[in-house]
């Protein structure tokens, strides 16, 4: 597998892989559960500000929101998502 370093330091994967609507399907729940847990924490972290370690990791939180907003995002928009 070929991987290059896109902007920002990321790596890309350059080869495809076809996924099977079963296991879309589950990726799709575990992202759902990732992205529930997530909203979770970052809503306790903000509400708990006078804690300094729930206040250092609030950054780190809402870091992580916004990505798991991205790949719960990606499921829910996935075009055809009943055509595999």
């Amino acid at each position: 597998m070929n991987t290059t370093l896109e902007k920002g330091g990321r790596m890309s994967k350059s080869k495809k892989y076809k996924i099977k609507q079963k296991d879309f399907r589950k990726l799709e729940k575990l992202a759902e559960r990732i992205y529930n847990t997530v909203v979770v924490i970052d809503y306790f972290c903000r509400t708990q500000q006078e804690i300094e370690e729930l206040y250092n990791l609030a950054p780190i939180v809402e870091n992580l929101r916004r990505d798991t907003d991205t790949v719960n995002d990606y499921f829910i928009n996935y075009p055809d998502n009943n055509n595999f």
